[in-house]
């Protein structure tokens, strides 16, 4: 089960991935881990759906500040979901979790697409009241060690 009591990292959806760590990093003193760029298979509505994301995360924590940069009419399009977009959380059961929560009535909004044609990787879901969370399968843990390690976030 999902400990909402637990995130690890809040998601901010921005226009300009590179003007947005300068804004940050000038108003608060965050740091950034180096962006990345990934070409990413998503699973919408059972639909296989091709994007490129762009993101980093902050150096400082616990819980990390997210920067993900949304294109118009993408998944983080920041004319939609401007500002804080979600709340992320590792999961250990992706696929249970996504059970347990669409049946308390969450909907499912995306996730990544798995070699079987399900979810995998991650979700994103959202709540009566349009609250967003990201699950993380704590799978990809390993390709978040390497990029803070000074490598490339590789899955």
């Amino acid at each position: 089960m999902v400990d909402l009591t637990s995130p690890f990292h809040v998601g901010v959806a921005v226009s300009n991935l590179t003007e947005a760590m300068e804004f940050y990093s000038a108003g608060t003193g965050l740091t950034w881990h180096s962006p990345q760029s990934l070409d990413v298979e998503h699973l919408v509505e059972g639909k296989v759906v091709e994007t490129t994301v762009r993101f980093t995360y902050s150096v400082q924590g616990p819980v990390q500040v997210e920067l993900v940069e949304g294109l118009i009419g993408s998944f983080w399009d920041p004319g939609v979901d401007a500002g804080t977009y979600h709340m992320g959380y590792w999961t250990e059961d992706l696929r249970g979790d996504l059970d347990t929560l669409t049946g308390a009535g969450w909907t499912v909004r995306f996730t990544g697409a798995g070699p079987d044609g399900g979810p995998a990787g991650f979700a994103y879901l959202i709540g009566p009241d349009r609250q967003q969370i990201e699950l993380v399968d704590v799978i990809v843990k390993a390709a978040f060690d390497n990029w803070y390690a000074g490598g490339d976030f590789t899955l």
